[in-house]
């Protein structure tokens, strides 16, 4: 049976002081006030995924949890800044492969090009196409590719020229101007795009295997497992959420990145950051995990150490770190970002 919960509200302060009650040693370096602003920072129910990793220490100390959670923040730094680079791949092959195959600007509101049923445009992405009821001014039009089509173009027009005795799919273009495919696509989520891939297909082609065999990726199966862990991954950076020592969906290895992963547990950040190597098409040069760690890994917690924001938001705790605490902390994270 079902219980209801029965969580405790804790003030920043009180969870401090109960993480004192429980063995953990003041900090060395910061005052109860740099403490409590970092800590409120993250939040008491993120901090205590970090605690957790620490806690069974016979001498721990507050400064040991809040050098996981920077950790963890500049690492997820890190990973968005992968999986954007991989959706800017992404989006470019889509309107290449979908180009390659039509004039059409607005084949994608054509019912017949897709293999989906029912398949719309998801609101997130067709909100940023909301017709305008207001004259902009000339500069601020100018200011980004959206607003200039929105105050120049008109879908109806559009609509008259490109889609005239076809069948479509299900839009509202009393509020939307649809625009063309690849200004749609820029501007479109992640989670958009893949759907995309998925349902579109243009004559007797079908995106989704033209995709997956561009990414040297000839299974349509493995293809939509990458594209979905490769979703998740962006979702969990893109809000904030805890990365090193959690788990994400697998997906099959192939190539090196199967071969580097064999070591480690699939489901973790480790393999995570392989898997985006892999999909970035910079994970060639390395013939062995060991290789990888001491090269990639060394640098992260390296750049960590020197990068600019995480000491400044750490009121220079990562500066002031003892290294021998800092060599043990990594090896604490480095296992429970693979095992």
């Amino acid at each position: 049976m079902s219980k209801s919960y029965s969580g405790v509200v804790s003030s920043t302060q009180k969870y401090i002081n109960h993480l004192y009650n429980d063995g953990f040693n003041q900090s060395k370096y910061l005052s109860n006030q740099e403490i409590i602003t970092i800590c409120e920072n993250a939040g008491i129910f993120k901090l205590k995924g970090y605690v957790k990793e620490v806690k069974h220490l016979k001498n721990k100390n507050i400064d040991d949890v809040l050098i996981i959670y920077l950790f963890d923040r500049f690492f997820s730094k890190i990973l968005f800044d992968l999986t954007s680079r991989i959706e800017s791949k992404i989006k470019s092959t889509l309107i290449t492969e979908c180009y390659k195959r039509t004039t059409n600007h607005f084949f994608y509101l054509i019912e017949k090009n897709h293999k989906w049923q029912n398949f719309k445009v998801d609101i997130p992405t067709i909100n940023n196409w909301k017709i305008h009821t207001t004259q902009m001014s000339q500069s601020e039009t100018y200011s980004h590719y959206i607003l200039f089509y929105l105050q120049n173009y008109n879908f109806q027009s559009n609509k008259s020229l490109y889609l005239q005795n076809t069948n479509i799919i299900d839009i509202d273009d009393t509020q939307y101007n649809y625009p063309p495919f690849k200004y749609l696509v820029e501007s479109a989520t992640l989670g958009s795009i893949v759907a995309f891939i998925k349902s579109v297909k243009i004559g007797n082609t079908d995106i989704y295997s033209k995709m997956a065999s561009s990414f040297g990726l000839g299974s349509n199966n493995v293809f939509k497992h990458y594209l979905e862990r490769l979703n998740e991954i962006r979702n969990r950076v893109a809000h904030g959420g805890r990365i090193f020592n959690r788990t994400f969906r697998s997906a099959t290895g192939i190539g090196k990145y199967r071969k580097l992963r064999s070591e480690i547990n699939n489901h973790k950040s480790l393999d995570v950051y392989i898997f985006l190597f892999f999909m970035s098409n910079q994970l060639e040069k390395y013939n062995s995990l060991n290789e990888f760690k001491q090269e990639q890994i060394q640098k992260l917690f390296c750049d960590f150490k020197n990068d600019t924001l995480s000491n400044t938001e750490s009121f220079s705790l990562i500066e002031k770190y003892n290294i021998e605490d800092f060599e043990n902390i990594k090896k604490i994270v480095y296992e429970k970002m693979s095992r």
